[in-house]
């Protein structure tokens, strides 16, 4: 006798909440190489890489991270943990700063670097400037602290703490 699998619609949803969060926040952990890789050769391709960064966060990123809280909300209301467990206050707190920081911080300052990194690499010498070097430095201790928020998150929502 074959045994048959029986899928649930709060699996499926749980799925897409996990998947979203590869999908949207896998990349992210490659800024920073990509970043660097650019600097090395100079500056010229910070441009290219800056506006492929901010098109991912606009569209894709948003796009998994509004999956992940709309499937967030649903899994809380049908499974088995409600709004009161720490680790499901946390996601949707991790979530909305996420948000947050992409839409108010990273797009803009972003869009800011790729504007000086053109004007720089303009000049006679080429160059990126100490004023890029210095936004890209604040760009990337706020991308770490971003990452250990996101890194934490995933613990927290598979160990549960505190449950």
């Amino acid at each position: 006798m074959i045994a048959t699998a029986t899928v649930q619609f709060y699996d499926v949803v749980l799925f897409f909440h996990i998947a979203s969060v590869v999908i949207g926040f896998g990349p992210t952990f490659a800024y920073a190489a990509y970043i660097t890789m650019a600097q090395r050769e100079g500056g010229q391709a910070f441009p290219m890489v800056g506006r492929t960064i901010v098109f991912w966060d606009r569209t894709v990123n948003t796009v998994a991270m509004t999956l992940v809280l709309l499937t967030g909300i649903y899994l809380t209301s049908d499974g088995p943990y409600g709004a009161g467990s720490f680790f499901v206050s946390w996601g949707f707190v991790a979530i909305v700063f996420l948000l947050g920081i992409t839409h108010g911080y990273f797009i803009p300052k972003t869009k800011q670097a790729i504007e000086l990194a053109e004007r720089d690499v303009a000049n006679p010498d080429g160059k990126l400037s100490p004023e890029f070097d210095a936004l890209n430095s604040q760009i990337a201790k706020v991308g770490t602290l971003t990452g250990i928020v996101i890194i934490l998150t995933i613990y927290v929502m598979t160990a549960k703490p505190f449950l």
